[in-house]
This record gives C-alpha cells, sequence and structure tokens, in this order.
C-alpha cells in the first residue's frame, strides 16, 4: 500500500513538474503578445492624437492667413475704390507730368488674386491654402503700397501744375497791370483806384513766389478787380471829357 502510494505520489509530482515546466513554457510569448497588442493600441492613440493636433494647428494658421488676406483686402479696395477712384478722373493735362497718370492707370489695370479661404479637410491641404493665402496676402500688400504711390504722385503732380499756373497767371496779370498803372496816369475820373491798383500790385509781388495757389489766386482775383476799376474810372473820365467837350462846342455854336 505504501509503495502504491509513494510510486503515485512520484507520478503526481512528476506530472506537476511537467505541467509547471509547460506553463513557463508558454508564458513569454504570450506576454509578448499582450504587449504588442498594447504597443499597437498606444501607437493608434498616438498617432489619431498627433493627427489631430496637426489637423488643430493647420486649421488655426490657415484661418490666421484668411485674415490677414481679408484685412489687407479691405486696405486695397478702400484705397482703389476713394483716392484712386479720385486720382482717376485727373487728366494728362492737369498734371505738371503725364507719366504719373500713365503709371495710375497701370497700376488699376492690375488683377486682384481670387480668395478661396480654408476649403480643405486635412491638413496637407489646409497647409497648401495657408500657403497660398499667404501669397495673396503679399499681393494685396504689395499693391496697396505701389497703388499708393502712383495716387500720392498724381495727386502731388495736380498741385504742381495748379501752382505753376497759378503763378502764370498772376504774373501775366502783374504786367497787365502795371501797364494800365503807368498808361492811366492822369487818365482816371477818381484817382483812388489807382492807389488800390498800386496797393494791390504791391501785395500780389509778396504772395506771387509763394507756394499755396488758392492765395495766388486770391492775389490775381484781387488785381483782377483793381484793373476794373482803374478802366472804368478811366471811362467815365473819357465820356466826362467828351460830355464837356460837346458842351463846349455847343456852346460856342451858340455864341
Amino acid at each position: 500500500m505504501s509503495d502504491t502510494l509513494f510510486v503515485s505520489g512520484i507520478q503526481e509530482n512528476g506530472k506537476n513538474v511537467e505541467d509547471n515546466q509547460l506553463k513557463r513554457g508558454m508564458m513569454p510569448p504570450l506576454i509578448a503578445a499582450v504587449c504588442a497588442v498594447i504597443l499597437v493600441v498606444a501607437g493608434i492613440i498616438g498617432w489619431n492624437t498627433y493627427s489631430g493636433a496637426k489637423l488643430a494647428q493647420a486649421k488655426e494658421t490657415c484661418a490666421a492667413a484668411a485674415d490677414t488676406v481679408r484685412n489687407n483686402a479691405n486696405e486695397y479696395n478702400a484705397l482703389l475704390n476713394g483716392d484712386a477712384a479720385d486720382a482717376a478722373a485727373v487728366k494728362a493735362e492737369q498734371v505738371e507730368d503725364s507719366k504719373t497718370v500713365e503709371s495710375l492707370g497701370k497700376e488699376l489695370k492690375a488683377m486682384a488674386p481670387e480668395y478661396e479661404g480654408c476649403v480643405a479637410e486635412d491638413a496637407q491641404g489646409l497647409d497648401a491654402a495657408t500657403v497660398k493665402l499667404n501669397e495673396q496676402a503679399d499681393w494685396y500688400g504689395t499693391h496697396e503700397k505701389s497703388l499708393s504711390k502712383a495716387v500720392r504722385a498724381v495727386t502731388e503732380s495736380k498741385a504742381a501744375k495748379r501752382l505753376e499756373t497759378a503763378k502764370t497767371n498772376l504774373t501775366a496779370k502783374l504786367d497787365e497791370a502795371s501797364r494800365l498803372l503807368a498808361d492811366s496816369d492822369g487818365k482816371v475820373a477818381d484817382n483812388a483806384t489807382r492807389d488800390a491798383l498800386s496797393n494791390a500790385i504791391d501785395a500780389a509781388n509778396g504772395l506771387k513766389d509763394g507756394n499755396d495757389p488758392a492765395k495766388i489766386d486770391g492775389a490775381r482775383k484781387t488785381v483782377e478787380d483793381a484793373i476794373n476799376g482803374v478802366n472804368a474810372s478811366v471811362q467815365a473820365k473819357t465820356d466826362a471829357d467828351a460830355q464837356a467837350a460837346a458842351a463846349a462846342a455847343q456852346a460856342q455854336a451858340q455864341a
């Protein structure tokens, strides 16, 4: 009986040892498989997280680029429909340098880029849209500066032409006034008109070399009014002298 038990115990112990050895042999592959699954899941989660963050960043960057384009386009269009439109109405004969009008005309023919926005759904498409939007923003910024420069050139050339014209007209009127002042001595009904003309000439001479066309035009108008006053006075004296001569002739005839 004891021998049977002993043998049975040996068999059971041997089986346990064998089972343990078998289990130990199976554990490493199982652990490796589990670890592999964990790594795959972690990789998927990590990639999704990375992709989501990259997409969010791409959307944010593209939106910022779109805002820049809109702002630059608004500034450009405000100039285009405002000061540039006014300058475009200026004719070549109204400016000192006609090339400024030609340059402005070329600037006004520039074709603005077509806005597309951030319509892509993936990060790669959004990145490409951002690049294009940045190029459009640069276009608006560059052309806003060049258009502004062209508008300023026309405006300044027109102002220079106006100043030149004002000075030319005043000089011509002063020449006329000086001749009349000399020729009208003793030929006016009221010498105060000649005094007024002399004062107007002096005032205009003090302004003719200035840079304010409005003041120069004002001085010319004053001289012109004084000239008209002297001419009227000359005519009044002429008429009075004629009437006096006629009356004297009549009186002599009657005598």
